[in-house]
């Protein structure tokens, strides 16, 4: 990893793990729940623990003056919507001009198996090329196509589980073959048992960071996940509607740093919560 690169991982990592906000919902749902005023959002998570937020450029250009101490995510791609393909995401803009703005990584989806496969890998070599000659980090959101209907699909998601869609074999190959392809950090689903999952964050050979995903039905499901995670070996989470959903933001994130940054089981931080 390049100088550039290694400085600015010290600004997402500055505890050896991550809380990572993500705020950039908006560029696919147009509107959803608990984001309507984002700076609103990003000053109440600048107030808590977490490390930094993930948003699209422009977004984090209108939320910078309350971003307080946040390290700053931008996504990279972001052209499409629910109502598109969502294999034909593609980039929004250059990683120069991510460079220009300050932010400490770029993030990017890759989906494997589908249509589009190749044309995503393709697109995900080119933007870790370019990252590696800018000296910025990419977080790559990798997920098996088929996982599309769980992650934007209300309806067919409806009732159904994340095992209902993917397996563990599944997170292996996409995670590592993100890694072959130049992925700093991997961003993707927790699955399986602890023991299980170690071999997805040793198979990887770069950072994971697990997703937040839907909505969970209580705050404490979500912290037992990430708790196993943190046992298995990832180096935190990206988490989105399970914390600015929720009526007090900065008490979630709190609780989730409790586990990822100082090891507390999930009870102590629960705790937190109250």
């Amino acid at each position: 990893m390049n100088v550039g690169k290694r400085l600015r991982f010290r600004r997402l990592f500055t505890r050896g793990r991550s809380v990572i906000v993500a705020i950039d919902h908006g560029s696919y749902w147009g509107y959803i729940a608990g984001l309507e005023n984002p700076n609103r959002v990003v000053e109440k998570l600048s107030e808590s623990c977490a490390d930094a937020i993930a948003a699209t450029p422009f977004t984090l250009k209108r939320v910078c003056d309350s971003m307080g101490n946040l390290a700053a995510v931008a996504r990279v791609d972001s052209s499409v919507t629910v109502y598109d393909d969502m294999e034909d995401d593609m980039p929004i803009t250059t990683v120069e001009h991510l460079v220009s703005m300050g932010v400490d990584a770029a993030m990017a989806m890759c989906y494997f198996g589908g249509l589009r496969s190749s044309e995503q890998q393709r697109k995900l070599g080119m933007l870790a090329t370019e990252c590696e000659r800018f000296g910025l980090p990419l977080i790559v959101e990798a997920l098996p196509a088929k996982l599309i209907d769980y992650h934007f699909n209300r309806e067919k998601a409806r009732g159904k589980t994340l095992t209902d869609f993917i397996t563990l074999e599944d997170l292996l190959v996409v995670s590592r073959v993100s890694a072959e392809l130049g992925a700093d950090a991997i961003k993707t689903y927790y699955l399986g048992s602890v023991d299980e999952y170690r071999r997805i964050v040793e198979n990887a050979r770069v950072p994971i960071l697990v997703l937040g995903g839907p909505r969970v039905k209580t705050f404490e499901e979500y912290l037992e996940l990430v708790r196993k995670a943190m046992d298995a070996g990832a180096k935190g989470v990206v988490v989105g509607r399970n914390v600015w959903q929720r009526e007090n933001i900065k008490s979630a994130v709190n609780a989730i740093c409790a586990i990822v940054h100082e090891d507390k089981d999930v009870e102590y931080a629960r705790r937190l919560l109250d």
